[in-house]
């Protein structure tokens, strides 16, 4: 059936959104586009935002028949889905990546040309003491200065004053890192337990035993590639750290624990001092720990989403399964559910960080996959997926109510191309097959045949499925179309449309309001025949037209113009001296048809313009030229002639004032 649709959208806070259109006409058969705008505020950076909008559609039927309590208050049909806005940020994460690493290499460079600029200032050489050959403090705790702040003979400077509480620029530091060169380093890399792939983004921290316990002294985070370094460490035993959301915190090689013990070790015959601990890696100056790999474990991730099946009435059950598919050799069990009424499924408890391969299937439905990838602890949602269905088959037997008839075109409409084929006339006569049918869908399927006119069915066809096209033609069923229109040749919509000729109960319609307005179709007519179709509208002149059916020929389109509105006509009637006549009888008459009234009180069913008494009435005349009468006891008859051909106002009516003569 045509239907009238109205969309609406419901859209989360600072999300706006705009339809191209949000009423439309939906004619049977037909598919209407409409493209929703929807605009979101969009990040600076950061992640990808999902903003989901819910679009509501509410159709009532664009025919009815009044005479049968077809135009109630409910609906037709309401239904809901949804949409996803993804929305990236301005500045991407790989373009920020870029600024940052182009900033550290131009803070490394000027730190660099700095470094030459210093060198190359053409100072003379001098014999000096290293810095790092100083202590932290000069201040000898008798007040008098240590004996180690005493440069050494020719060094550079002067001999540091007795209240000196500060070492020299560049002395080696007592916490924090070390320079490059000096500290030790510790590398590793950082991978997944359950696909044994690198996983970045993971904060590496470097602790070391304090006075009062575990102290933090250095951190990092792991690249793309999983890998890490802590630099600049000094001679002692850390215990490494591994945090990142979604992620099971992990201690390498254990926790802190143990007491400290200090010992002295000459690698290479240079004295160092080392501080180790029990379970702790051993950091020495300037040495490199490589390979300590730490295998993290990932929080569960969830996927979830809604399923598309298509047009149909009914939304199937969708079985979607998720196996991952980078497992490192392990083989994983797939998860398995099943979409919900609205068509949502979630998928949770899945090992992560993973891929995973989506396949969505579902009775007469062509399996859907997709392949996702989410992190550790990660909640995923998901597009709307559209199911792509089978393609499904129309067959039946069109025959006369007893016997099969060949020859009959039968046809439809698929993605607005008309497809047809003809019932063979010998063999398997009055069969057809129409395949290659998309669904789910609703099809219109028309019967044409010689001294058999034309009648139509509607088919739905399931998913993947087949629809029954079974018809029955009567010997010469034909149908008639046609437009309506006003004398300015505007199509009137509303109008009902009444055959007259069949036994029974006439067959009727209306006019369409929208769209085509004024257009008419009526079918199911016996041919050959002869009938009349009238036209009848409120304020209009009914009218009627004769149509004939041949069963060789389709009939013209009918075009008919209903007249001018009828006309209403109301005045007073007062005696000689302006008083107002109650009672007094008025006649209208064209010399066909005659109407009569009588003049009233005050307060009857008259128009608002007549506000005394004396006044009368006639609600709806034909256009023409009448003849007005009238009289009453005591006066005599006068007769005026109005001509209502050229009525202009809106609803179309005129005045007449009608005055007695007195009686002589």
């Amino acid at each position: 059936m045509a239907l009238d649709a109205t969309l609406t959208a419901a859209a989360p806070e600072k999300v706006t959104t705009r339809f191209a259109g949000a009423s439309h006409r939906i004619e049977p058969g037909s598919v209407v586009p409409v493209l929703l705008q929807v605009k979101g505020p969009r990040m600076l950076t950061g992640t990808e935002a999902d903003r989901g909008v819910t679009v509501d559609l509410v159709a009532r039927r664009a025919h009815t028949i009044p005479a049968m309590d077809e135009d109630g208050a409910e609906p037709d049909l309401v239904d809901q889905t949804s949409v996803t806005l993804k929305q990236r940020p301005l500045i991407s994460r790989g373009f920020l990546t870029f600024l940052i690493l182009a900033s550290i290499v131009a803070v490394w460079a000027a730190i660099f040309l700095l470094g030459l600029v210093q060198v190359f200032k053409g100072d003379p050489m001098t014999k000096s003491a290293p810095t790092s050959y100083f202590p932290a403090s000069l201040t000898d705790p008798s007040g008098g200065a240590s004996p180690s702040a005493s440069p050494s003979p020719g060094a550079a400077g002067t001999t540091p004053a007795a209240d000196q509480t500060t070492a020299p620029p560049g002395s080696t530091p007592k916490t924090g890192l070390l320079p490059p060169g000096v500290g030790g380093e510790i590398d590793g890399v950082v991978t997944a337990a359950s696909n044994h792939a690198p996983v970045g983004r993971i904060t590496v921290a470097a602790w070391r035993m304090g006075a009062t316990g575990p102290v933090q002294v250095s951190s990092a985070a792991t690249q793309s590639d999983g890998s890490y370094a802590l630099a600049g460490l000094f001679p002692t035993t850390y215990w490494l750290e591994f945090t990142a959301d979604g992620y099971a915190p992990v201690w390498y090689p254990g926790k802190p624990a143990g007491k400290i013990e200090t010992t002295v070790a000459t690698p290479q015959g240079s004295d160092q001092v080392m501080l180790t601990a029990a379970g702790g890696l051993s950091v020495g100056a300037q040495a490199k720990l490589d390979g300590t790999n730490v295998v993290v474990q990932g929080k569960p991730a969830t996927i979830s989403g809604r399923i598309d099946a298509g047009d149909t009435t009914q939304t199937p059950k969708v079985t979607v399964t998720a196996t991952m598919v980078d497992g490192g050799g392990k083989s994983t069990r797939p998860h398995v559910v099943t979409t919900d009424k609205k068509g949502d499924y979630k998928l949770t408890g899945l090992t992560a960080p993973g891929t995973y391969e989506l396949a969505f299937s579902a009775p007469g439905y062509q399996v859907t996959t997709q392949t996702e990838t989410v992190d550790g602890g990660e909640d995923r949602l998901e597009p709307t997926m559209l199911l792509g269905a089978q393609n499904g088959t129309l067959t039946g037997t069109v025959t006369d109510g007893t016997n099969p008839l060949g020859g009959v075109t039968v046809s439809t409409t698929v993605a607005g191309k008309e497809v047809s084929v003809v019932t063979p006339t010998v063999g398997a006569v009055g069969t057809f097959t129409l395949d290659g049918l998309p669904t789910p869908g609703t099809y219109v399927i028309t019967y044409a045949a010689k001294d058999h006119g034309t009648t139509t069915r509607i088919v739905a066809i399931a998913p993947g499925g087949s629809g029954n096209g079974d018809a029955v033609m009567t010997n010469g069923t034909g149908s008639v179309s046609g437009h309506l229109d006003d004398v300015h040749g505007h199509g009137l919509g509303g109008a009902t449309v009444t055959v007259g000729g069949v036994s029974g109960q006439p067959p009727t319609t209306t006019t369409l309001t929208s769209g085509d307005v004024g257009a008419f179709t009526i079918v199911g007519l016996a041919a050959p025949g002869n009938y009349t179709l009238t036209f009848t509208a409120d304020g209009y002149q009914p009218v009627t037209v004769p149509v004939t059916l041949a069963t060789d020929a389709p009939v013209t389109a009918i075009h008919a113009t209903v007249v001018n509105p009828q006309v209403s006509l109301y005045g007073e009637v007062r005696a000689p001296n302006g008083s107002a006549v109650q009672g007094a009888t008025v006649v209208l008459t064209d010399g066909v048809q005659t109407w009569q009234t009588t003049s009233t009180g005050a307060g009857g069913n008259l128009p608002a313009a007549i506000s005394g008494t004396g006044g009368y009435y006639f609600p709806a005349v034909d256009p023409g030229v009448y003849n007005v009468t009238v009289s009453a006891d005591g006066y005599r008859q006068v007769t005026t002639r109005i001509d209502l051909t050229a009525v202009t106002s809106d609803p179309p009516s005129v005045q007449q004032g009608l005055q007695l003569a007195a009686v002589s």
